[in-house]
C-alpha cells in the first residue's frame, strides 16, 4: 500500500472571499457587451444600409448660391459724391391781388393744371360792372371821335411805308385828337377795368402740379394772401455743394447718378435716377471750400417728390476702356485683394490688382479677363474652389 500524498488540495474561494472590485468588473463587462450589441444590431438586422441611404437622399446640397456679374471693358467714369434735396424745376407761390370772399376754388393739392387754368376767384361783381361801364364809355367816345374827325385823314392809316416826316406828323396829330376827344382816356379806362377784374382771378402761370392750397370757398381774403403753390415737377433738380478739388473737373452735361433713399436702398436699381449736370457755379465758397452744382433729373412719372433727400454721384473724369466690376466683388484676405471667378460650377479664389475706385465700382488691372463671371454676393464665406450655383447674373 502506497503512502498517502502529503499535498493538500487548494480550497475553493468562498463567497466571503469576493472583493468589491470583482462585482464592479463584472458589471462593467456586462455594460460593454450591451453597448456592443446595441451598436451592431442595425448591421446584424440590415437596418444600417437603409439609414445610410436615407441620409444620402435627405442631405441638403452643399453648393453655395451666389449672385454674379460678367466682367466687361467699359469707359469708366470717376465720380464725386455730394448730397442735397430734390426741388421742383420751377416753383411759384400764387397770391390773390384783390380783397373779398373766395367764391370759387377749382383745384385740390396734387392736381395738375395747364398754363392759364383758373385756380381760385374772389367776388368780382363790382369789377365786372366797372368793365361794362368802361366799355360803354369807349363806344361813346369812339362814336364822338368819328363824328368830329370823319373828314380828317389824320386818323386814317398811312399808306406811305417809309418813315417820312409827313407820316409822323399825321400820327402825332391823330394821337392829339384822340386825347382831346376823350377816346384815349376811354381806352385806358377799359384796360384798367380789365386789369382790376383779372386781379380777382388766380390762374396758373405755367403747367404744373398744385401744392399747399391755403384758401377755402367762402373765406375772406385780402390782397397779397397766398392761395397755393404751383410746382413744375416733370423735371426736378438737386443742388449740391462739391469740394473745390472736384468741382473744377465737373463739366456741364456730365452724367450724374442720383440715389433717392426714400425709394429704396442703394442695391435697388429702382431707387436710382440718371441725371445730368445742368450748371456749375463759377464761384467757389472760400469759407466752405465748395462749389454749387445743379443736377437736372427727369421725373415723367412724378414719383420724385420735392424735399426728398438725394445722394448725387457726379462724373468728374472718364477713363477709357477699363475692366470694371462692382466693388462688392472684391474681398480682402491675408492683406491682399481677391475675387471669386465662377467657372465650371466652382468658385476660383483669384488674387487681383485694383486700380481706380469710384462710387460702387472698381477697376481691375490684373487677375480678371473680359467675359469672366465674377461673384458679387453670397461669396463672403467661401474657401477656394467650392461648388457654387449662380442663381442670378446682374446686368
Amino acid at each position: 500500500m502506497s503512502a498517502p500524498s502529503s499535498a493538500t488540495p487548494s480550497p475553493s474561494p468562498s463567497p466571503s472571499s469576493l472583493r468589491p472590485w470583482h462585482l464592479a468588473g463584472g458589471l462593467l463587462a456586462t455594460a460593454v457587451l450591451g453597448l456592443a450589441l446595441y451598436g451592431l444590431w442595425p448591421v446584424l438586422t440590415g437596418q444600417a444600409q437603409d439609414e445610410t441611404a436615407r441620409e444620402y437622399v435627405e442631405a441638403p446640397s452643399s453648393e453655395a448660391a451666389v449672385t454674379a456679374v460678367v466682367a466687361e471693358r467699359v469707359d469708366f467714369p470717376l465720380r464725386t459724391q455730394a448730397s442735397g434735396r430734390l426741388t421742383p424745376w420751377q416753383e411759384a407761390r400764387l397770391h390773390v391781388e384783390a380783397d373779398g370772399p373766395v367764391i370759387e376754388r377749382t383745384v385740390e393739392e396734387g392736381d395738375r393744371v395747364e398754363a392759364g387754368d383758373l385756380l381760385a376767384r374772389v367776388q368780382n361783381k363790382e369789377e365786372r360792372i366797372a368793365l361794362k361801364e368802361a366799355r360803354a364809355n369807349l363806344l361813346e367816345a369812339r362814336a364822338e371821335y368819328q363824328a368830329k374827325y370823319a373828314n380828317d385823314d389824320a386818323g386814317l392809316p398811312v399808306r406811305d411805308t417809309a418813315n417820312s416826316g409827313p407820316a409822323r406828323q399825321n400820327d402825332q396829330r391823330g394821337a392829339t385828337q384822340a386825347a382831346v376827344s376823350g377816346l384815349t382816356g376811354a381806352r385806358q379806362a377799359v384796360e384798367r377795368a380789365e386789369l382790376n377784374l383779372a386781379r380777382t382771378r388766380v390762374t396758373a402761370p405755367f403747367a404744373g402740379r398744385v401744392a399747399e392750397v391755403a384758401v377755402e370757398e367762402g373765406q375772406y381774403v385780402s390782397g397779397g394772401a397766398g392761395v397755393a403753390t404751383l410746382l413744375r415737377d416733370d423735371r426736378m433738380k438737386v443742388e449740391v455743394d462739391v469740394l473745390a478739388s472736384d468741382v473744377v473737373h465737373v463739366e456741364q452735361d456730365a452724367t450724374a447718378r442720383v440715389h433717392v433713399p426714400a425709394l429704396g436702398p442703394a442695391t435697388d436699381s429702382t431707387a436710382w435716377v440718371q441725371g445730368r449736370v445742368w450748371s456749375v457755379n463759377p464761384m467757389v465758397d472760400r469759407d466752405a471750400g465748395t462749389g454749387r452744382v445743379t443736377i437736372a433729373v427727369p421725373n415723367p412719372d412724378s414719383r420724385l417728390v420735392a424735399g426728398l433727400y438725394a445722394e448725387a454721384h457726379i462724373e468728374t473724369r472718364r477713363l477709357p476702356d477699363r475692366l470694371v466690376v462692382p466693388d462688392e466683388a472684391v474681398l480682402v484676405r491675408q492683406g491682399r485683394d481677391l475675387i471669386f471667378v465662377v467657372e465650371g460650377g466652382r468658385a476660383q479664389w483669384t488674387y487681383v490688382d485694383v486700380g481706380a475706385r469710384s462710387g460702387d465700382y472698381v477697376e481691375i488691372t490684373d487677375g480678371v479677363a473680359p467675359g469672366d463671371t465674377v461673384a458679387v454676393d453670397g461669396h463672403f464665406a467661401l474657401a477656394h474652389d467650392p461648388p457654387v450655383e449662380v442663381d442670378h447674373v446682374r446686368e
